[in-house]
């Protein structure tokens, strides 16, 4: 009799392990549902961002590698772990989700490494979902480093104007306030980078590029710039020399 009730509890200590491991499996298998990156956010005339789904949104940045030495995008992130706080029972909310980081590699279109990927903080709480929507928040994420600018900064110089296509992925990471780790599944988003591309504009007389202060400068107009992730006209007194000297001091 006791060896059959010893027995049965085992088989019963074992079915418990094996239910337990199922709903650990199932919680790590969610974990990229539960936290998504929605989008890449658009900016607005004067370059500022709303954090929402219905917002409008870009689907490739094109950037001018001679005017930035790094290049970020705001992105979109979805929380849909379901909300645990309860005020009857004095239960705090701990499913909304801290963002930490985020890991982003950078391929060609032919699916070769440009880099060997790296690793960027990142920031910003992400609420969770109410009933069968997801919460919201955006997060600024650097999608080419220094070091990989350098790089297709000198292989675009050797196009002449053309462009080179890459595609940069990221896996964005959080933590729950009751201290569960999430991360999105990896999410790709293409950039075409070239050298040179864009307008540059020099002032009349020149010596205004280098000296914005002499007297045949005071009255003319600034050059509209344009928003990260774009190409735009480009300002000789934001480069301290005319254009074709600031190009020229590059050396590959």
């Amino acid at each position: 009799m006791n060896a059959s009730r010893g027995l049965a509890t085992r088989l019963c200590a074992l079915a418990l392990l094996t239910a337990s491991g199922g709903v650990l499996a199932s919680a790590c298998a969610d974990n990229e549902s539960s936290l998504f990156v929605r989008m890449r956010m658009a900016r607005s005339g004067d370059c500022t961002v709303s954090c929402s789904p219905g917002e409008a949104f870009s689907t490739q940045d094109a950037v001018d590698a001679a005017y930035v030495d790094s290049h970020s995008a705001t992105i979109l992130v979805g929380n849909q772990i379901v909300e645990r706080g309860d005020s009857d029972v004095l239960r705090t909310e701990t499913s909304r989700v801290q963002l930490y980081e985020a890991e982003v590699r950078v391929f060609f279109m032919d699916g070769q490494p440009v880099n060997e990927g790296y690793v960027v903080p990142i920031n910003g709480v992400v609420d969770p979902g109410t009933s069968s929507d997801a919460g919201y928040n955006c997060t600024e994420v650097l999608l080419l480093d220094g070091a990989t600018m350098q790089d297709l900064r000198a292989q675009a110089a050797e196009l002449n104007g053309g462009d080179v296509e890459v595609v940069t992925t990221m896996v964005l990471r959080g933590r729950t306030l009751g201290g569960q780790e999430v991360e999105t599944a990896e999410w790709s988003y293409p950039v075409s980078v070239c050298f040179g591309c864009s307008r540059c504009v020099d002032t009349i007389p020149p010596i205004c590029c280098s000296d914005s202060t002499s007297e045949d400068c005071k009255d003319q107009e600034e050059v509209e710039g344009s928003c990260p992730g774009t190409r735009g006209t480009q300002d000789c007194r934001n480069l301290g020399q005319t254009c074709a000297q600031y190009l020229a001091s590059f050396r590959f």
